[in-house]
């Protein structure tokens, strides 16, 4: 194990600007050699077919994409996997999340699009926003959605109708806006080279971080830790490579707890509870234990026989894509993992 630590806060009008490398942990073996880390492992029970892109899950369905097209499908028997319904979008897809019966998608210059998901054979456009930009992603808090355009940085948008979204402000992200998640009130964005922003989405007006967090090969993706009440703040990335765990928990001084480094190329992540499922490149499914933060370790490996891509978990399975190429290239599709531990 390596470690070093080397902390610097600075402060200016209500915003704490930290910058911070901690607990670079290196993954050795297929699960941790510490007893109290989680073992996971994985039973392949299903697929289906692509191609794919992106995969997220919630309930007994499963949302993927591919360019255009937007695809539900039924996964209640998750060996015998049943497709509902599709939608094509005018632009390319570059990432969506599903909050409840609605999916924000981010469809490049066509902007956001507002997915009605209440009838799983017929997911219907609601209403859609377009930015000065590329929009890749969006998130939802109440009735407000926040969003990545590669021009404006952080957007958010009004949603209480619907049918017809309206700007609500945005925040310029220094370098690339690159994703955002939220958890309650809170929305994480990322931004490549810059790092990690905070904000806080119930304070009225144009979105202003509360904190900044300026770190070096900052991920490319986020996901959060989802909680009952008060968000966590605790984040899993995949940027450089790496997975990376960032704690902001404090929200005016978040840090980077730790690099842990993944015997593939992380390239997605999925969050359930203390662990994270990483989509590790050509290393298949790497599992980690982040119980604690700043010490991440080992909690499971499965070598899929071609590249995972993307990657999506209930308390139950996990969905990975795989698959060869890049982007749109190449055959992909969605396999079906039985955990336990």
């Amino acid at each position: 194990m390596r470690s070093m630590q080397s902390t610097q806060t600075t402060r200016s009008p209500g915003v704490s600007v930290v910058t911070g490398l901690l607990a670079c942990v290196t993954l050795a073996g297929v699960v941790a050699s510490t007893a109290s880390a989680q073992t996971v492992t994985l039973d392949p029970v299903g697929v289906i077919p692509g191609p794919v892109e992106h995969v997220r899950v919630q309930g007994d369905y499963v949302y993927v994409s591919h360019h255009t097209t937007f695809t539900v499908w039924d996964v209640s028997n998750p060996a015998a996997p049943r497709k509902m319904g599709s939608t094509e979008f005018p632009e390319e897809i570059w990432g969506f999340r599903v909050r409840g019966d609605r999916a924000y998608v981010g469809a490049n210059f066509f902007g956001v699009g507002i997915l009605d998901l209440s009838d799983p054979a017929a997911p219907t456009l609601l209403g859609s926003h377009k930015t000065l930009g590329q929009t890749k992603i969006g998130a939802v808090y109440e009735n407000r959605v926040v969003l990545i355009d590669h021009m404006e940085g952080m957007v958010m948008v009004d949603t209480s109708d619907e049918t017809a979204p309206t700007a609500a402000g945005s925040f310029f992200l220094d370098g690339y806006a690159r994703d955002v998640v939220t958890s309650g009130r809170m929305a994480y964005a990322t931004d490549s080279p810059t790092g990690l922003y905070v904000f806080d989405l119930s304070v009225p007006g144009p979105p202003e971080p509360v904190g900044i967090l300026h770190a070096p090969a900052s991920p490319r993706f986020i996901e959060v830790q989802r909680e009952v009440g008060e968000p966590s703040g605790i984040l899993a990335g995949a940027g450089a490579g790496q997975l990376q765990i960032y704690d902001a928990s404090n929200p005016a001084v978040p840090v980077k707890a730790a690099t842990f480094e993944t015997p593939g190329r992380a390239s997605r992540v999925a969050m359930a509870g203390s662990l994270v499922f990483v989509a590790d490149a050509q290393a298949g499914i790497t599992i980690v234990d982040i119980s604690m933060p700043s010490a991440p370790t080992a909690a499971g490996r499965f070598q899929t026989d071609a590249p995972a891509r993307d990657i999506a978990t209930t308390d139950t399975h996990v969905f990975v894509v795989v698959g060869a190429g890049e982007r749109q290239e190449g055959e992909t599709e969605v396999r079906i993992f039985r955990r336990s531990s």
